[in-house]
């Protein structure tokens, strides 16, 4: 987080953390393999497997997270930008197992199990909006939430299966007062959507 900053004179520093750091956190076995990224030994695949994510407790279940925040607001002059990955983006790891080109498997788990799937997306919603809540608690001033892979779906799967959610963590950041960045990447055809499910900010 420090490291850009003292090297160029940047308008803001961002947390510095692993996308499935709140999963791994909950229980999820996660690993970083060099060459492929996060990969999920025991990916969600039906009703049994949701018994296994839990309600994120961030004072004990991520201290080091809320810890690091801490020092740097003590370390920075400039304002500091919590993170979070949205729960599209989360699901598709846990579905998938890992990193995705087509996300075929999470596309057949959204339509073909459509109450599975709210289900699951209603968990990591209120994973990631405790994840940030937790994060501005501990100094952040401002919070980016990343749909990387949401590019992947059109209008209609998004409007229907992903905006519901990703506007739940948005609302459940509303009363706190800081600015909220919404991201994704390959969302030209989105983003009137994603501006729809909240964010001060659409990247």
């Amino acid at each position: 987080t420090l490291q850009p900053l003292r090297r160029m004179d940047l308008d803001a520093a961002i947390v510095f953390s692993d996308i499935m750091v709140p999963l791994e956190a909950v229980g999820v076995p996660v690993r970083i393999v060099h060459g492929t990224g996060p990969v999920v030994a025991e990916p969600i695949r039906e009703e049994a497997d949701l018994a296994r994510l839990r309600a994120l407790e961030p004072e004990a279940d991520e201290p080091h997270l809320l810890e690091a925040i801490r020092l740097l607001r003590a370390e920075l002059s400039v304002p500091l930008i919590g993170f979070s990955g949205a729960p599209f983006t989360l699901a598709s790891y846990l579905v998938e197992g890992g990193p995705s080109r087509d996300h075929a498997r999470t596309k057949a788990f959204m339509l073909g199990e459509p109450a599975l799937w709210a289900r699951l997306m209603e968990r990591l919603a209120g994973i990631c909006a405790a994840h940030l809540r937790a994060q501005v608690a501990a100094g952040a001033q401002a919070v980016q939430v990343f749909d990387s892979w949401v590019g992947a779906l059109g209008p209609e799967d998004y409007e229907r299966s992903v905006l519901p959610y990703s506007r739940a963590v948005f609302e459940a950041l509303d009363e706190l007062g800081v600015p909220m960045i919404h991201f994704g990447v390959g969302t030209g055809e989105l983003l009137g959507l994603m501006a729809a499910a909240g964010g001060d900010v659409i990247g």
